[in-house]
């Protein structure tokens, strides 16, 4: 999706963020948001969100038109993030990430593969390394996602994961 097809969040970008020190971000929202109407700042929200479920993000138009340089979808993902969090009023916090085994952002809806054997408590199969999830859910335990295999909803630790 290009940017110019969602104008408000096009706009947000071009007239707030002139500064390219992304140290002023959280300064520059709490501003925004005490000073823009709730109807504005709704739109935002929803335009920001409709962006994140992208599969592909127009990385190098968002970091023009917002004045940043990312260095992966992952990090402008996780920017985006932080701009939502401030719109909603939760600042994003470091510990409420959720990462893979090696490092990689977790994002919602992501597809991950299994990197050892699993025993499943309950379960008649095991899950074994390489199989492929789709579509994590994340939890409020940042070291665990939801997510359904083979029609059965499991809770599975971070750290068997590696995003697919």
């Amino acid at each position: 999706m290009k940017l110019n097809k969602i104008p408000e969040l096009h706009s947000f970008f071009t007239n707030n963020f002139l500064s390219s020190d992304p140290s002023r971000d959280e300064e520059l929202m709490q501003f925004f948001t005490k000073t823009a109407s709730e109807n504005h700042t709704e739109q935002l929200i929803s335009q920001i969100k409709l962006l994140l479920s992208e599969a592909e993000l127009p990385l190098d138009e968002v970091g023009s038109e917002a004045n940043r340089w990312f260095g992966d979808s992952h990090e402008a993902r996780n920017w985006l993030l932080g701009l939502l969090n401030a719109l909603e009023g939760t600042p994003l916090v470091e510990s409420k990430l959720v990462k893979d085994s090696n490092g990689t952002l977790l994002l919602e809806n992501d597809s991950v593969q299994v990197i050892k054997d699993l025993k499943v408590k309950g379960g008649a199969s095991d899950l074994k390394r390489g199989t492929l999830i789709k579509k994590i859910h994340l939890i409020d335990d940042n070291e665990a996602v939801e997510c359904r295999v083979d029609g059965s909803t499991l809770v599975i630790k971070t750290c068997f994961l590696k995003k697919a």
